[in-house]
């Protein structure tokens, strides 16, 4: 195969594509009867593994890092589950409201060092 530069038009790649498919479409047809359908699935396989693979590697380079964590706007919405869940079951309700405090004061303690 060969490499062609990423900027090639849309036009030439477009008829290459189409060639290339048209010769996988002969070498399948070419061969036995009983083995066309486990070459199509190869070819099927080999195309989406290509894409899958390209899609993998460019995602992992954009978002490698991972944001630090904050927990000020988790801790704001355990309180306010807290909230509504201590008028229909008062112990959890009050549980996850403390949770909640908790989260709220480390999370503002964090942005207050940090700023």
């Amino acid at each position: 195969m060969t490499s062609d530069p990423p900027n090639l038009a849309p036009q030439a790649r477009e008829q290459e594509i189409e060639q290339l498919a048209q010769e996988l479409g002969r070498l399948i047809q070419g061969a036995d009867p009983e083995q066309r359908d486990d070459l199509k699935e190869l070819a099927f396989a080999l195309i989406r593994e290509e894409f899958i693979h390209k899609a993998e590697d460019e995602s992992g380079r954009v978002g490698s890092t991972p944001a630090p964590f904050n927990p000020l706007g988790t801790g704001i919405l355990i309180f306010l589950v807290g909230v509504g869940l201590s008028f229909i079951f008062g112990p959890v309700g009050l549980v996850l409201m403390l949770g909640g405090l908790i989260f709220v004061i480390w999370g503002a303690l964090i942005s207050w060092i940090k700023g």
